[in-house]
């Protein structure tokens, strides 16, 4: 990737997850990056394709962050394989907050850039931990991964999205517990969904 196309996606990033593909201006992503306008022609043909491209890139970002975790996950027991990738895929979003924001507009514009992963397209290797786990006993027979997959990315994302904030205010009201606390009451919330009773002997 050459420096100019690295710089333009990133200060786009920035851009276009605060300020959202018809608000950013031109202008400010040259400035932020530090390059002549006619480059985001050259590299992308339009605001448009450069906002895909700085989406895909952050989508990529959180790909490669969140991998080597997932790998080593699924060689684990189910419980502590799940732990382990739900912590890392809790990691990868917080450092990544332009993606967080981008995910924002895009859910106020319906997904027209990136439209939702259909169920086939879902993690292919937390699914079949998920899934290895029920065949154990350890997961909930009754709730398809689906389901679980879509509640964990709800709360990551929305812890994300509150972020070192939201957790100092959660923080201050539960009787100064540390963040990491709150981290591991969080996740464990997550699991315990996972692993709780089946609708057979509620």
């Amino acid at each position: 990737m050459t420096g100019s196309r690295a710089r333009l996606l990133a200060a786009a990033a920035e851009e276009f997850a605060q300020y959202g593909l018809r608000g950013t201006r031109i202008q400010a992503i040259v400035d932020r990056a530090g390059v002549n306008e006619r480059m985001i022609y050259h590299h992308f043909g339009s605001k448009e394709g450069l906002y895909k491209a700085a989406l895909e890139d952050q989508m990529k970002a959180l790909h490669d962050a969140w991998h080597p975790a997932l790998q080593r996950a699924v060689t684990l027991p189910p419980y502590e394989g799940m732990a382990m990738a739900l912590t890392a895929l809790g990691d990868a979003l917080a450092s990544l907050p332009s993606l967080v924001g981008l995910w924002l507009h895009e859910s106020l514009n319906d997904w027209q850039t990136l439209p939702l992963p259909s169920t086939d397209a879902l993690p292919t290797e937390l699914q079949k931990l998920y899934e290895r786990g029920q065949e154990e006993g350890v997961f909930r027979q009754d709730c398809p991964f689906e389901i679980a997959h879509g509640v964990a990315m709800s709360a990551l994302i929305g812890s994300a999205i509150l972020g070192p904030r939201g957790d100092a205010l959660i923080s201050r009201q539960t009787a100064g517990l540390g963040l990491e606390k709150i981290r591991e009451l969080t996740l464990g919330q997550l699991l315990d969904g996972m692993t709780g009773p089946s609708a057979a002997s509620v």
